[in-house]
Formats: structure tokens, sequence, C-alpha cells
């Protein structure tokens, strides 16, 4: 009896190599996505940190340069924000772009599954014919045998 052999073996091989990698690109963009959410937060804290240090500060007698400093600083940080928020935007967009192709490329795994499957089943069905036409040509044989004898 043969043994089943696909012949798309190597194309499911490279197809479903194809979504693992999909799969790993997917979890860097999300790790990436959290980086940014994280340093938009921290932006944020420093933010609010600095208006509490800036009331402090003018609680205080003080100098005017350094008066200076807290709008200064507190506007470059919102610009960081403004940046990391469009770093965010594409990040998501690539990571839906990423997840619409990897619906296509699961797509195409489960067709040469389900190919495969198929013709597996196919060929078992063809081995179990296969032995059941020998037990029946050997039953056959044995009757005939039995039959001449008597």
């Amino acid at each position: 009896m043969q043994k089943f052999k696909f012949k798309l073996d190597g194309l499911l091989k490279v197809r479903e190599f194809k979504e693992k990698r999909l799969k790993v690109e997917l979890g860097e963009i999300l790790t990436q996505v959290q980086n940014v959410k994280d340093e938009i937060k921290k932006l944020n804290e420093n933010i609010v940190e600095t208006y509490e240090a800036q009331e402090q500060f003018l609680s205080d007698p003080s100098g005017g340069d350094m008066v200076k400093f807290f709008p200064r600083f507190i506007k470059t940080k919102k610009a960081d924000i403004k940046n990391k928020e469009n770093l965010l935007f594409a990040l998501e967009k690539k990571f839906e772009q990423k997840k619409t192709e990897l619906g296509v490329a699961r797509g195409e795994v489960k067709v040469i599954e389900n190919l495969k499957e198929k013709k597996s089943t196919e060929h078992k069905k063809k081995v179990e014919k296969k032995f059941q036409d020998d037990v029946d040509e050997l039953v056959q044989i044995r009757r005939l045998l039995k039959e001449t004898k008597s």
C-alpha cells in the first residue's frame, strides 16, 4: 500500500511560514504601539509635574529668566506628544494593514489544508477499497478451493 503524499506540501509550508511571519510582525507592531502609548503617558505626566513645579516656583521670589522656562518646556512636551500621536496613528494604520494581510494568508493556508485533507480522505478510501477487494478475492479463492476439494 502506498503512503499518502501531498504534492503541495512545499507550498503549504511556505504559506504557513508567511502566516507565522505576519503574526510576528503584528506582535512587533503591537509592542511599538504600547511603547508609544507609554511614552505619551510619560510626557503628559511630565507636563503635570512641570505645572506643579511652576506653581511652587512662582510662590517663591525668583528671577524672570526662570519663569520663561516653564511655558517653553510645556510647549516642547506638547509638540512631542503631537509627534507621538502621529506615530501612533501610523502604527495603528500599519497594524490594520498587516491584520488584513494575515487574514489573506490564513485563507490561503486554509484552502491548501482543506485540499490536503480532501486528498488524504480520497487516498484512505482508495486504500480501504483495495484492501476490501483483496479480502473479497481471498474469500472467493477459499470458496473455490473448498468446492474443488469436495
